[in-house]
């Protein structure tokens, strides 16, 4: 049995599919105390360095992702939330096994511990789970908003269980605050998030407390009188100099570039969210870095052009086509299919978004080949 002192750690993951290869590519996690109070939110989306799998289910898009952490930029921040906690989840072998999958690849030590899964103890999905327990339902596929229900349903159930906290040791890389998140969360208010924060500080700093705060406010590139005056009201309460918030402005500036630039392309709407985070942090616009990204303004692809096929498209319908549907529509409209992308034997890469991190994607970039969106070559096929 678990110290009557340990608090809980509530994750839920989004993937790219099911598989030892697979990534998570967004995390959410409420943390409890001992008495099942809310200390801590947290969440973000992964780059999960490859294809994003099933967009059509998880809601997931390249261009969502373009701009947020690898696992392993954000991996000391998750240990350091879900370390020496016990782990809650609904279908908490899945949650389990893919975070081990994520720290095992960063050569860190993972022991799960025993932890406690709503999907066994209400045996119901969860929506319903959430129904049977009057449980605010959630806006499913979306990693906070299920690690919020779960944990709802941990606090209706009180489980009277043996579990153990989870162990992680050796996890690479410092704490950093950056996230990126899909959206700022309206249903929360900025004061509320605000104070879940300052109650948990085990272990962060106070230009720490002031950035993550940044990071809620920032997200949505969106900044309103409110808010500001909540930033306002944190450095005040953490005794910050003036001197201190631009030294934690420059940071988490830089932190933004960083991700901008860590696929080796400024796009343009990487280029509008850096100016927006410059101006509202008193940063020059001039050092905001310029778009580098081609615009792609290609028109049809060439009758004979040479084309890679990267992830797998699902249209307005919900159809899904896989790369070999793709590649065989492409070789009867008389294109040559090409397996890899290379400086001479690949003109055009269709991917489901131009935006995509796939390594062929990537690669194309590299080599200056134009990447199309998979919707595109459909519609000069099948005019």
């Amino acid at each position: 049995m678990a110290n009557e002192e340990t608090g809980f750690a509530v994750v839920d993951v989004e993937t790219t599919g099911f598989g030892k290869g697979d990534r998570v590519i967004e995390i959410g996690v409420v943390l409890l105390d001992h008495r099942l109070r809310i200390v801590d939110e947290y969440e973000t989306l992964i780059d999960p360095e490859r294809d994003l799998g099933p967009t059509h289910v998880h809601g997931i898009t390249p261009k969502m992702i373009s701009m947020a952490p690898s696992f392993s930029e954000v991996a000391p921040a998750i240990a350091n939330r879900i370390g020496d906690r016990v782990t809650v989840a609904h279908n908490l072998i899945f949650d389990e096994r893919m975070l081990g999958q994520e720290f095992g690849r960063l050569k860190a030590i993972f022991d799960p511990g025993v932890g406690i899964c709503t999907l066994k103890l209400t045996k119901q999905k969860l929506p319903a789970a959430c129904q049977m327990l009057g449980v605010e339902p959630p806006k499913h596929h979306r990693a906070l908003a299920d690690a919020r229900a779960s944990a709802g349903l941990l606090k209706a159930l009180k489980p009277q269980c043996v579990w153990h906290p989870l162990k992680l040791g050796g996890v690479p890389g410092e704490i950093s605050v950056r996230t990126h998140r899909r959206c700022a969360d309206e249903g929360t208010l900025v004061l509320d998030r605000l104070l879940s924060r300052v109650i948990y500080t085990e272990g962060d700093t106070r230009l720490l407390q002031y950035m993550d705060l940044l990071d809620w406010v920032l997200d949505d590139l969106v900044l309103t009188t409110d808010e500001q005056q909540h930033l306002n009201f944190l450095a005040e309460e953490l005794s910050l100099t003036a001197e201190e918030i631009a030294s934690a402005h420059e940071q988490y500036f830089q932190a933004m570039v960083v991700g901008a630039k860590k696929d080796g392309v400024i796009t343009s709407e990487e280029n509008v969210a850096l100016n927006f985070v410059a101006k509202a942090l008193g940063i020059q616009s001039d050092r905001v870095p310029a778009v580098t990204e081609a615009q792609c303004d290609c028109g049809d692809i060439p009758h004979g052009a040479s084309i890679c096929f990267t992830g797998t498209f699902v249209d307005a319908n919900g159809h899904k086509l896989s790369k070999a549907e793709l590649e065989k529509i492409a070789t009867d409209c008389g294109y040559s299919v090409v397996s890899s992308v290379t400086k001479s034997k690949c003109d055009f890469v269709v991917a489901v978004d131009p935006s995509s991190s796939s390594g062929k994607a990537k690669k194309a970039r590299e080599f200056g080949k134009p990447v199309i969106a998979s919707q595109q070559f459909l519609d000069q096929v099948q005019r």
